[in-house]
């Protein structure tokens, strides 16, 4: 049994949040900003926030051109240019929110990279997708730089379309710093606290944590609660059909004379590589094995890693020796249509999931909409 004073002074909240990641806490920060006053918690259940907003590569992007014109195929090209304007817009409140130096934001710009054996691939798609974004952003956003390939040292590419409105991001910086911010706007974070389950009282919601020292579940209350538990959606909500995807990402030791600087991507988003000083961070291929990256267990896929290897080796530094220092993975969400999903369940419950592997871009604008739910009325 908990203690009385404990009952008192830690169970009891206007609002809970569950998750702990660039969501979850965005959205804690965005009700504090306006009603300081609201008694917030947030309850994650790792020692660090579980899913990706850790463990992602630090892309502070919000548009791939190859994927929005193959999205454009699955629904209408206004659809994605407002995603993508809804990605550039979270961004700018991120940044604004802690400060570039608090998140480690360098714009050096963002690439993809076109291989030479790629015929499907139109030039002309570019200037109709820039016309497609220019009423949204006001400026040209993609430009064709195939003078940089050699530049960079890549091999087997044929053209490189460039953006200069992307950056990079400290990732661990920047979820330090986020958290940090909310701790100072007063928001409690527990961290290592799994929720097992949540029900609906006539007073809001009741929200249970499994006690490992008591070998109980813990009973906290509050008046409305936000689920963001974005890849791991599907254990509270199989019906909203997010599935996880797993990102596995590794990084070089330090390489002397490193040639290139941004956000690099290929085959339509699906790998991704960038520098962090003057290391190479390098991640992604799920779509060479969709059915076993589809999980949200933490391993690794030894058919994808050996790609990466192979594709450091051939394509990004074809002629520099380097090492792998470490590998890790992370476990991003995807919604059937790939548009985020914020919403009502009930009266007392809502539900903010908005990344699809954008999160750093989403996150903070995802966490205004849930905001403005959760305290209207």
């Amino acid at each position: 049994m908990i203690s009385f004073w404990e009952h008192n002074s830690f169970t009891q909240y206007d609002i809970i949040i569950v998750g702990a990641g660039i969501t979850g806490l965005s959205t804690a920060c965005s009700i504090k900003e306006k009603q300081p006053d609201k008694n917030i918690l947030v309850l994650e259940r790792g020692i660090f926030p579980t899913g990706a907003s850790t463990k992602n590569a630090g892309f502070a992007c919000f548009a791939k051109a190859c994927e929005m014109l193959s999205d454009m195929k699955l629904t209408d090209a206004e659809t994605v240019a407002r995603l993508a304007l809804q990605r550039k817009n979270g961004l700018e409140k991120l940044r604004h929110r802690l400060g570039d130096h608090k998140i480690g934001y360098e714009q050096n710009g963002g690439y993809e990279l076109i291989f030479n054996d790629d015929d499907t691939f139109d030039a002309t798609q570019i200037e109709q997708l820039n016309q497609q974004l220019l009423p949204h952003f006001g400026t040209q956003v993609f430009y064709i730089k195939d003078d940089e390939i050699n530049q960079f040292g890549f091999a087997n590419t044929r053209h490189l379309i460039y953006t200069p409105l992307e950056g990079q991001i400290d990732t661990g910086l920047m979820m330090d710093s986020l958290a940090r911010y909310a701790t100072q706007l007063g928001v409690k974070i527990i961290y290592g606290a799994e929720v097992i389950e949540f029900d609906e009282t006539e007073n809001g919601v009741s929200v249970f944590v499994h006690h490992h020292q008591l070998n109980k579940n813990i009973e906290f209350n509050c008046t409305k609660m936000a689920l963001c538990t974005n890849a791991l959606m599907g254990e509270f909500l199989p019906e909203l059909g997010i599935k996880p995807g797993r990102g596995q990402v590794l990084v070089t030791s330090p390489i002397e004379n490193l040639k290139f600087k941004g956000t690099f991507h290929f085959d339509e988003g699906y790998f991704y590589f960038r520098n962090y000083n003057n290391r190479v961070l390098f991640g992604g291929g799920r779509n060479i094995d969709f059915k076993h990256e589809e999980t949200a267990v933490f391993d690794e896929n030894p058919i994808i890693l050996n790609r990466l290897k192979s594709l450091l080796k051939e394509v990004i530094l074809p002629d520099t020796e380097f090492e792998i220092e470490q590998n890790w993975q992370g476990i991003m969400g995807f919604s059937p249509n790939k548009q985020p999903i914020v919403q009502p369940i009930t009266d007392a419950i809502v539900v903010g999931f908005g990344c699809n592997g954008m999160g750093i871009a989403l996150g903070s604008h995802t966490g205004e909409q849930l905001a403005a739910m959760l305290t209207q009325g």
